[in-house]
């Protein structure tokens, strides 16, 4: 059967365009005071932590645009933020974390033309910032990080005073914080660069930091008290009823690309909630691959299905990306498995040998050995204080087993009731 070319809508690894956004409001929300208070002069910074996948890169761009003013906010208004945007890598500095934000400020600032007459001697400020790094132009010395700083907040407080009349502030996002080792000391970044705006009397610059939940402790490492700047936000998956408007409206956009509709069974839309479980980025693969499948017109059950476990398909594709180590490269026995299957029905809870020797069928020697294993190998964690309990690391790990598992069981439920009828 010749497959026909059509434009897939959904985004897999991707950021979420903000038109294809969906749920999250509270969230929104809460992002929208901070920028209401900042505008207003009392900066209110936040923090946004969650799994991966769990869509803290596509908030922060989301909220970019209502920053901006590209998008009008849900509850005050247009605002109309200069926004710097930048991601932090495993091997950045502090100097690189310093003169990431001050290149990025420069670019935002030369593409302002609405800003640049008022500039004046802020421009001075701005040639010495190369793209890579902070360099002085003039000289071949190195650059202190302290010098970085200073220059940093000297011309960033300078700025914003020349223009207070024309924007409501600054917004800096920095995503991928948990990248970096401790030693680009990014909680003592945003402590002294916020404390010495302040001390400037520049209160209109907001900080929005996004990462795994292990950046707190890289804070606290590099600052002790960075933590208490943020007003901190966990995302969690989305419900079900977000799942399926995520769904509605990539149909909807690809109906507008391929000028025809796309249907969708209610039993495959379930099963496509089920099997991403809210994460969104397990949404979008899932979606993906089931499309993909679909040639007709109408996405059922067995396109899910197909999108789901077929080489190369959803659940494929997200081992190779999040897990494929954790569940099929370290481990060489399906017994070793089957342990992880069990402790996926618990999420990531805590869930003990003795109860996990009950559900499965194997000697208690076999899982003494595979629990050491496991725990050696990082895929399990023990509890500390308490022998004998263990759970998985990431809830989406949980997720992806599961969902594993219930697709090959739909699957197999399938072919059987094929047999009876022939």
């Amino acid at each position: 059967m010749t497959r026909i070319v059509k434009f897939n809508p959904f985004k897999p690894g991707s950021i979420v365009a903000p038109g294809m956004f969906a749920g999250r409001l509270e969230e929104i929300l809460s992002l929208e005071k901070a920028l209401f208070q900042t505008k207003h002069g009392n900066a209110l910074h936040f923090l946004i932590k969650g799994e991966r996948g769990i869509g803290k890169s596509s908030l922060l761009y989301f909220l970019q645009t209502i920053a901006s003013g590209d998008l009008e906010s849900v509850s005050c208004g247009k605002f109309n933020f200069l926004v710097v945007s930048i991601e932090l890598e495993p091997s950045n500095s502090y100097l690189d974390l310093i003169g990431k934000v001050g290149s990025e400020y420069k670019r935002v600032l030369k593409e302002e033309t609405h800003v640049k007459a008022f500039l004046s001697d802020a421009w001075e400020f701005l040639k010495k910032w190369e793209v890579m790094g902070v360099k002085y132009s003039s000289g071949t010395a190195e650059v202190q990080p302290y010098e970085a700083l200073d220059d940093l907040v000297s011309h960033v407080s300078g700025s914003l005073k020349s223009i207070k009349d024309k924007v409501d502030g600054l917004l800096i996002l920095i995503d991928e914080t948990d990248k970096p080792k401790s030693g680009a000391n990014l909680g003592e970044f945003c402590k002294l660069f916020t404390e010495r705006l302040s001390k400037r009397g520049c209160n209109n610059v907001c900080l929005g930091l996004a990462g795994l939940p292990s950046v707190l402790q890289k804070l606290k490492q590099s600052h002790e008290s960075s933590v208490r700047l943020f007003n901190i936000l966990e995302l969690d998956p989305l419900k079900d009823d977000e799942v399926e408007e995520v769904i509605n409206k990539a149909l909807a956009n690809a109906k507008d690309i391929n000028k025809h509709d796309t249907l969708i069974d209610p039993a495959a839309k379930t099963l496509l909630v089920k099997l991403s479980e809210g994460y969104p980025h397990f949404i979008q693969q899932f979606g993906y691959c089931a499309f993909d499948q679909d040639n007709d017109g109408n996405i059922d059950v067995h396109d899910a299905l197909n999108g789901a476990l077929a080489v190369g398909g959803a659940f494929h594709q997200l081992g190779q990306k999040y897990f494929d180590e954790l569940y099929f490269d370290q481990i060489g026995s399906d017994e070793y498995r089957d342990v992880l299957k069990v402790m996926a029905e618990r999420g990531n809870s805590w869930i003990s040998k003795k109860e996990l020797q009950e559900k499965l069928r194997i000697k208690p020697y076999t899982l003494n050995n595979a629990l050491a294993a496991l725990k050696r190998k990082g895929i399990v964690v023990p509890r500390a204080g308490k022998a004998g309990d263990y759970r998985l690391p990431l809830m989406s790990f949980a997720v992806w087993i599961k969902g594993f598992a219930q697709a090959k069981e739909i699957q197999q439920r399938q072919m059987e009731f094929k047999k009876e009828e022939i």
